[in-house]
């Protein structure tokens, strides 16, 4: 997929919503911007400085939820948790777990989260993947179909978390065929294909 002239600055506290038909790069911009794929040609900068250059540092600061679901089957999604603030050195003995199980309240993830991941309901997953990106305080959200397989009270509860993070100065980019959900969260949209 090529994309091409888009030149864009995100602000703090912005939701910007990547729109286009199946096949017209937004995956592959997420792609860009999450580092697991590398531009043939441009940059992307973040605090002034090449995302390429460090990408280890940068992912220090965002938050990912990927169009796969992929995740470890043989962990519960308290240990997912708990790994990928331990991973981020943000773990706190005493904070950590109460921050979890506010987390997943909030998103109505209930008991089977004790549960081993490839037990889950594809609904599951996706809050699984959702409390992953928000635990570690990000600077930054990278969604692809962030509400796939979510209920409705789920996809509100997941709403609510997105706008609260949007408030407190965060910068979300979304990727979702659910359009009414990215009129509810999105600020300013880029329509794909961008040549």
């Amino acid at each position: 997929m090529v994309i091409s002239g888009l030149n864009h600055h995100f602000q703090k506290g912005v939701a910007a919503g990547l729109v286009g038909a199946n096949g017209s790069g937004k995956t592959t911009f997420l792609r860009l911007l999450s580092v697991t794929a590398f531009p043939t040609e441009g940059d992307i900068t973040f605090r002034g400085k090449s995302i390429y250059n460090n990408p280890h540092e940068f992912l220090g600061h965002i938050g990912i939820v990927t169009d796969a679901t992929d995740l470890p089957v043989y962990l519960s999604a308290n240990e997912l948790m708990e790994w990928t603030l331990r991973a981020r050195n943000k773990w706190d003995d005493k904070e950590s777990p109460r921050n979890m199980d506010k987390l997943f309240e909030r998103l109505q993830f209930d008991e089977r989260r004790e549960n081993l991941i490839g037990t889950y309901s594809s609904g599951m997953l996706q809050k699984a993947m959702l409390a992953c990106s928000l635990i570690t305080r990000p600077d930054i959200m990278l969604l692809d179909e962030p509400f796939r397989a979510l209920d409705e009270e789920s996809k509100k509860a997941a709403l609510i978390l997105l706008e609260e993070f949007k408030s407190e100065g965060g910068t979300i980019l979304v990727s979702s065929h659910l359009q009414g959900s990215l009129t509810d969260l999105c600020d300013e949209y880029i329509t794909f294909p961008v040549r």
